[in-house]
């Protein structure tokens, strides 16, 4: 059964229940009313007639208070002693109890064949005397009370299927706009599709985080595919590199030692170069970083470390001055950030002098002297494989600031790249001083 169906059927379920229910109170009220004012009634004789001075053995006058009325008169025994009843009305204890007792009284419906009947018992000195009223008219009344109120659950039923139909369609036409979005995508694969809505209830809010979420799949998708792309064009450069090295070596098998050395050298700069731009890759498309947690630690300390190990496995001399600054982020993600603007450096500055990093307020800067950034390429050295015309000629896979980027943009902050007085550049990365907290 549909959703639709389901809420339709509720809503009449709880309007039924509730007519019953209203229903079932009324008909109650109505009937004790009713019974009341008969009751009442009977009890007026008291006051028309001396019912309780009523003489056992005269005749049941046919006129008078008691004109339209029914009486039967018991003996203190039990038996019956005279009745203008059209059935016999049966004595019960109840009624053997009362008589002889003046002054007391008992009320009770009695159901026969003829009918129903309003039965009160009053006591006499020597017995009892049972004034009834017929309660055909009352009946009348409480089974048209009865038919209206069946008539009144079926119309509301009937009605509240109705706005239950109208009100689920109008609740799930955004439902079905997202199931078919949803069947869409999944057929087809296309993410180009949109179910939005202005409303500001809990389905237009669902319809709007569809489409936000398939945005986000659609550019997550995209960038994939340009990651790809971008990564298969980088791989082919070194990839034919080995493969024209390797042919020479098969082909000219009387190459001299000379030879034999520059290619052999060559080709482990070449594996060297193409293991890093794997790993950048890796790096850049699994996203796994992003997971790790946050710590605290002093970033010019955590600087000063990463540059000491990459002078040493360099042996470029690296000059820094670090202002102590307690920052908190991803430890292993600030030292990837801070050795690829070390590479980036080293890479393009061939002076051989050293290369220079300033820490402080949450901030890294690293200065080379190369030859330096044009200025309207200095925003997209940071975009994925970006190379400049001077860096065309240069090793590297065009990933190492486009990481700088990415770690500070997952640290609230950001990166940058300036020129620097005097020739070449500066790059670097700011930091948020308060990162929100991460698992």
């Amino acid at each position: 059964m549909s959703l639709r169906w389901r809420i339709a059927l509720a809503m009449a379920a709880v309007a039924v229940t509730a007519t019953v229910l209203i229903g079932t109170a009324s008909y109650r009220e109505t009937r004790g009313r009713l019974l009341a004012e008969v009751d009442r009634s009977l009890v007026a004789l008291d006051e028309a007639i001396a019912v309780r001075r009523l003489d056992l053995d005269a005749p049941i006058p046919s006129e008078g208070p008691l004109a339209g009325l029914y009486v039967q008169v018991i003996r203190a025994d039990g038996g019956i002693r005279q009745s203008t009843f059209p059935v016999t009305i049966p004595v019960t204890d109840t009624d053997v109890g009362v008589a002889g007792r003046p002054r007391v009284s008992t009320f009770r419906t009695v159901e026969t064949e003829a009918g129903d009947f309003r039965v009160r018992t009053v006591g006499l000195g020597r017995g009892a005397v049972q004034v009834g009223r017929s309660l055909d008219e009352t009946d009348r009344v409480l089974r048209g009370l009865r038919m209206r109120t069946l008539l009144w659950v079926v119309l509301v039923a009937v009605a509240a299927i109705a706005a239950g139909l109208w009100i689920a369609g109008r609740v799930t036409r955004s439902l079905r706009a997202l199931t078919a979005a949803a069947e869409h995508v999944g057929a087809t694969g296309r993410l180009d599709v949109s179910v939005g809505e202005g409303s500001d209830d809990e389905v237009g809010r669902l319809s709007r985080a569809f489409d936000g979420m398939l945005g986000a799949l659609r550019r997550s998708r995209d960038q994939q595919q340009r990651l790809v792309q971008d990564a298969g064009h980088e791989l082919r450069t070194p990839l034919t590199s080995l493969r024209t090295n390797l042919d020479t070596l098969r082909r000219h098998p009387g190459l001299d030692d000379n030879q034999r050395q520059a290619i052999v050298d060559d080709l482990h700069a070449e594996t060297e170069e193409l293991t890093h731009l794997v790993d950048e890759i890796v790096t850049v498309a699994s996203g796994e970083a992003a997971l790790e947690p946050l710590e605290e630690f002093d970033l010019g300390a955590l600087v000063g470390e990463v540059a000491d190990r990459y002078a040493r496995r360099t042996d470029r001399a690296i000059s820094v001055d670090a202002a102590p600054g307690v920052v908190r982020a991803q430890r292993s993600a600030i030292q990837r950030a801070v050795s690829s603007l070390l590479d980036n450096a080293r890479k393009f500055d061939t002076t051989g002098g050293p290369i220079e990093v300033t820490v402080a307020d949450g901030e890294v800067r690293v200065a080379d002297r190369g030859p330096g950034i044009p200025a309207d390429e200095l925003d997209a050295v940071f975009d994925r494989f970006h190379r400049t015309e001077s860096a065309r000629s240069q090793p590297g896979s065009g990933l190492g600031l486009a990481i700088v980027r990415d770690v500070a943009h997952r640290h609230g902050g950001d990166a940058f790249a300036e020129a620097r007085p005097g020739g070449g550049v500066v790059v670097g990365f700011r930091l948020d001083p308060s990162p929100p907290a991460r698992g």
